[in-house]
């Protein structure tokens, strides 16, 4: 069946790792509907195998394996770019030069799905914010799609999508930055906050603020703006809004329509009238981070037509996500649990705050630094930690760093690999104590990505 797409060139820049990513599902998206697609990747095959298996056999695909050719990015008629490409890459700016459209699958998705979209993104908390309002609108009745960075391609379930249906997507900095080639926008936008991260790819926070804001820059006056009012960052974002503006905040805020707790309540102010959505004191979900969590979801859900009844029926059955602060084992009265997405010094002074009581921790952290200030975590440590195993990578030294300059010293082991670093731990910990990973650094070198990281640890408890 001829497309819109029979005989385009299209170039996929990235295939990545992950068997539902961006790269392959776009790849496999554009094959289908007859363009003729090239994939390129620095990554050579066996270091992108499970993704090159989806592709062998299509007649109108072609691999080009660790390397880019210039000439494949000069004949393309449209250009589709995986998160995990800087959009600076000169190949990038190349293709801009000659006026070939540059999208993401995110971006395609939006141009084409029926349904409307709910789009999250903010430095914390916006997977489990993603998967909340999702569960919440399910709850509500709604045929509900979750997706994006939360490792499912929204291209996957694009053709099951119907008018009535609702989406959700996870959107990360990378993703965000790439809307607006056809100037479209999720109907509901939501941010729920800005922290320093990701400074090993941006220039500045400033620079990272602007990627983050995207996500606001093409809705109408009929769309809907959920924003974080306890972010210095998200407030300044919140007063330019062009759509329906609605705060959430962990605390109440005077007048203005939104989402806010009052103690353990959660309460929505819409057209200067409030009422109680939920009690949050049974909410499964530890930790004040995810109450907060639990006030951007809320809003975020009724924005797009989520009942209060949903909402609560979601909140009571919710029990978080994988590899964010998840109770992967209990052992011998020892609590193993698995945080490997903490990877900035802020989601690792989140996690101590919600585990690390009368110092009964013991603490897996360290990797690769992404250019971030390490400067507040030595007196956390030292106030919830009883001892830290660390990973080798340069966060590790810049941590291990701060320590030295605060004066600080702390009963700390060194692991050359997760086996070890759990194996320690396990000797260390005993009844009543937690074994914490949460890193507060990326995982580049010892492990392929975050969630890589998080496998090693859930192997590595089953061993003991």
């Amino acid at each position: 069946m001829k497309t819109r797409w029979t005989g385009k060139r299209v170039l996929i820049f990235g295939l990545g790792q992950f068997p539902q990513g961006s790269g392959v599902t776009a790849a496999l998206w554009f094959a289908k509907r007859g363009a003729r697609v090239t994939v390129t990747d620095m990554k050579t095959a066996d270091r992108v195998a499970a993704t090159v298996r989806q592709l062998r056999g299509k007649r109108n695909v072609t691999l080009v394996l660790g390397k880019h050719r210039r000439s494949d990015f000069l004949r393309a008629d449209l250009i589709v770019r995986n998160p995990g490409v800087p959009w600076h890459s000169p190949y990038l700016e190349l293709a801009k030069r000659r006026h070939i459209p540059v999208h993401s699958d995110v971006s395609l998705f939006l141009e084409a799905c029926p349904a409307p979209v709910v789009g999250i993104t903010g430095t914390r908390g916006k997977s489990t914010t993603s998967a909340l309002a999702a569960a919440m609108l399910e709850a509500s009745g709604y045929r509900t799609w979750l997706g994006g960075n939360i490792l499912v391609s929204p291209l996957s379930f694009l053709h099951r999508v119907k008018p009535g249906h609702r989406v959700v997507l996870e959107l990360s900095s990378f993703l965000t930055e790439t809307l607006g080639p056809d100037r479209r926008a999720p109907q509901v936008a939501v941010i729920t906050n800005l922290m320093r991260d990701h400074l090993n790819f941006y220039p500045d926070m400033k620079t990272y603020a602007a990627a983050k804001e995207r996500i606001f820059s093409f809705q109408s006056l009929t769309s809907a703006a959920v924003v974080g009012r306890d972010n210095t960052w998200t407030r300044k974002m919140g007063a330019r809004v062009v759509g329906r503006r609605y705060w959430w905040s962990a605390a109440p805020f005077p007048e203005e329509n939104g989402a806010f707790l009052r103690g353990s309540r959660l309460i929505v102010r819409e057209n200067g009238k409030e009422r109680i959505v939920a009690d949050l004191k049974s909410m499964p979900l530890p930790g004040e981070h995810n109450r907060a969590n639990a006030a951007a979801a809320a809003m975020a859900a009724i924005a797009a037509g989520a009942t209060d009844a949903g909402i609560r029926k979601a909140l009571k059955s919710f029990r978080g996500l994988p590899n964010r602060q998840e109770t992967v084992a209990r052992i011998g009265g020892v609590r193993f649990v698995n945080d490997t997405t903490a990877t900035t010094p802020d989601a690792l002074l989140a996690a101590l705050a919600t585990f690390g009581s009368k110092k009964h921790l013991v603490l897996i952290a360290g990797g690769t630094d992404k250019n971030l200030d390490f400067r507040d975590v030595p007196k956390a440590v030292r106030r919830a930690v009883r001892t830290m195993i660390l990973l080798p990578g340069s966060g590790t030294d810049k941590m291990v760093a701060a320590f030295r300059t605060q004066g600080i010293r702390m009963p700390a082991f060194s692991a050359d690999s997760m086996d070890a670093a759990v194996t320690l731990a396990a000797g260390i910990g005993g009844r009543g104590d937690t074994v914490l990973l949460s890193p507060g650094c990326t995982s580049f070198g010892l492990f392929k990505n975050e969630f890589d990281r998080g496998e090693r640890f859930r192997e590595a408890v089953a061993g003991l």
